[in-house]
């Protein structure tokens, strides 16, 4: 039986049972006539038939207002129910539920006169419920989006500060670079470039989500190289001339899944971000260790510190570099830590599980 012939039905039966009513007023309110008739004289100046009149006018309109507020309060109520909707208020109203004893309890009774339309309360309960769960994820998928971008823009001044800085380098005239030299540094140019044009898919791409999460695309690979080569390229960017990296590990293959670009612009971020908040001359060191089922990278520098008070801001700053590499971090499944060392000096911890939970 479907909820159609269950709504026709109970209004059949509500309406018989006004209807049941209204002749047993009827019958109860004549007899009442009669007896009062003959006991009263001043009733005794006017008929049966008067009396019998004025009853079925007064008794009809009542049953009609009260069959008209049983049958319409409840319309009233989801007119102004689907209204709310029509607002984006996708809460549900609870005035026609029954008062339970049980908070607790999930189960719902319907009072009258509501429960005469128990079905079209509970489809437009959810509809309510996917309303609001759609809209939440609209909202999360936005700031996801606002994130993203961010991040993008943050992570574009990488490669252009590579090509401006070896663009210069290829411009000034107080060196005579060899060939092999200009060569290497319009490869890097033309890497950086390539980077670059990745990024602006990147951004161009994030216009078209609908229903995606964090855009990640994991692969086995080896991150003892993987690091190794990140820490490279960040030693050859020219605002890190004057610094020194260290990469240590006693290990020499650690496969695991990860998303290289997003994994490689996480620690080009944090390495990047060593060198431009520090003065020259500072000395970054890089180790990588396993312990059970985590990978931990550690990330030191002796430069001049980071207060605590300025430790959250960093990691949960939108669009700063800590921020993001935070963001990319936890997209697989990982944790990123910074600690104050003494006597000065940052370091960071970034811990990645061996498997994919």
């Amino acid at each position: 039986m479907n909820s159609l012939v269950k709504l026709v039905l109970r209004f059949f039966k509500t309406t018989f049972l006004f209807a049941l009513s209204y002749m047993f007023c009827f019958i109860v309110l004549t007899i009442l006539i009669v007896i009062f008739q003959n006991q009263f004289v001043f009733m005794q100046f006017i008929s049966i038939r008067d009396y019998l009149n004025v009853l079925v006018l007064a008794q009809s309109l009542f049953f009609i207002i009260a069959y008209g507020w049983y049958i319409g309060k409840p319309l009233v109520y989801l007119i102004r129910w689907i209204g709310r909707l029509s607002r984006g208020n996708y809460t549900i109203p609870r005035n026609h539920y029954r008062k339970s004893k049980d908070e607790s309890s999930q189960s719902h009774d319907y009072c009258r006169p509501y429960n005469l339309y128990k079905e079209v309360f509970e489809q437009l309960t959810l509809l309510s419920t996917q309303l609001s769960s759609s809209e939440k994820e609209r909202l999360d998928m936005e700031v996801k989006k606002q994130e993203w971008i961010a991040a993008i823009s943050h992570d574009l001044k990488t490669p252009l500060s590579y090509i401006e800085g070896y663009a210069y380098m290829l411009c000034t005239r107080e060196y005579n670079w060899t060939d092999e030299e200009k060569r290497s540094f319009s490869q890097q140019i033309l890497d950086k470039a390539l980077d670059l044009k990745s990024l602006i898919q990147d951004l161009n791409h994030s216009s078209q989500w609908s229903n995606i999460n964090f855009p990640i695309s994991l692969r086995q690979d080896n991150l003892i190289d993987f690091l190794r080569d990140i820490v490279i390229d960040i030693a050859n960017h020219p605002l890190a001339e004057q610094a020194k990296f260290t990469y240590s590990t006693d290990m020499t293959s650690i496969s695991v899944e990860f998303d290289r670009r997003l994994l490689g612009r996480a620690f080009q971020n944090i390495l990047i971000n060593a060198v431009i908040h520090n003065e020259t001359g500072i000395h970054v060191t890089c180790d990588i260790r396993s312990e059970e089922d985590v990978i931990i990278i550690t990330i030191e520098d002796d430069g001049e510190g980071i207060r605590k008070e300025q430790i959250e801001g960093s990691l949960y700053n939108s669009g700063k570099g800590l921020a993001i590499a935070r963001a990319f971090i936890e997209a697989h499944q990982g944790e990123m830590n910074i600690f104050s060392i003494t006597p000065k000096g940052t370091r960071l911890e970034v811990l990645l599980p061996k498997h994919k939970q």
